[in-house]
């Protein structure tokens, strides 16, 4: 029963969301867990290379009210085995969209691209490398509530 009022309440949180979006970013709190990567469950290899490659065995994805993200990615890397590893980043969210990383990039720095994808009350589609011409990499979370 708890889940479900989570649900409804992050629900109520993102169609708010979608309907400010005139004023300017909006933030949720919320908790995603990675349930598949390009329709693949987990544990997954990230990219089809030739050779060892790394292996995504679990991630999650918070977001705060404050705007930041915080992603926790269990994974088998081909040089430095397995580990975790924590990410922090901001976050904007405009209707059902979002975007997380870094907004604060100074002219004429090699900054990565921010993430970007599709959020709703039960799932967040993340395209972690949208740069990418010829394959893109689609982290498929599944959300479970708001905070």
């Amino acid at each position: 029963m708890r889940l479900s009022r989570q649900k409804a309440l992050l629900l109520i949180l993102v169609s708010s969301a979608a309907c400010s979006g005139a004023t300017g970013p909006d933030t949720v709190s919320a908790f995603f867990e990675l349930k598949s990567i390009n329709g693949r469950a987990l544990p997954t290899y990230l990219a089809a290379t030739p050779g060892p490659t790394r292996t995504v065995i679990s991630s999650n994805l918070s977001l705060y009210k404050s705007g930041k993200a915080v992603m926790v990615e269990h994974r088998d890397d081909m040089f430095t085995g397995e580990g975790t590893y924590t990410t922090n980043y901001e976050y904007r969210i405009q209707g059902n969209q979002i975007e997380i990383g870094s907004f604060q990039c100074p002219i004429n720095a090699n900054c990565a691209p921010n993430m970007k994808g599709t959020i709703s009350p039960l799932s967040l589609n993340l395209v972690i490398n949208p740069v990418s011409v010829d394959f893109q990499i689609v982290y498929e979370y599944r959300g479970f509530g708001a905070d």
